[in-house]
């Protein structure tokens, strides 16, 4: 009888740790941010293909990526915000008929922010 009471009391110990292991783990993860992926593109555009094209491929072409999503850069946000300035400087001394708004925007486990945004100065 009281070996019955002495291992019932170490179930119900060992059983309260895992939960509580198993709670604290499941905090430490919604505490990390995880990168998921890079999206850029237009967030506003109002003008024509060739145009659009054109500063997308600008963007593209300093950024070294062929594609609207990414996984990795190397040099993280800060080395993208430096190729998308080397890109927004070539764009900004040329006359566009439209106006476009140029976003790059990091997917995390916890959202989304844009880390970069150019939009055409006025003509």
């Amino acid at each position: 009888m009281k070996a019955k009471k002495i291992l019932f009391a170490l179930f119900a110990l060992v059983c309260v740790l895992a939960v509580s292991v198993s709670f604290s783990s499941c905090s430490k993860d919604d505490d990390n941010e995880t990168l998921l992926y890079y999206r850029l593109g237009f967030s506003k555009m109002n003008g024509n293909f060739t145009e659009s094209a054109f500063i997308d491929d600008t963007f593209k072409a300093a950024l070294g990526v062929t594609t609207d999503e990414f996984t990795s850069y190397p040099g993280g946000d800060e080395k993208i915000k430096a190729n998308c300035g080397k890109a927004a400087s070539q764009l900004n001394g040329m006359a566009f008929t439209g106006t476009y708004t140029y976003v790059v925007t990091k997917i995390t486990s916890k959202g989304s922010s844009d880390i970069y945004s150019w939009t055409n100065p006025s003509n």
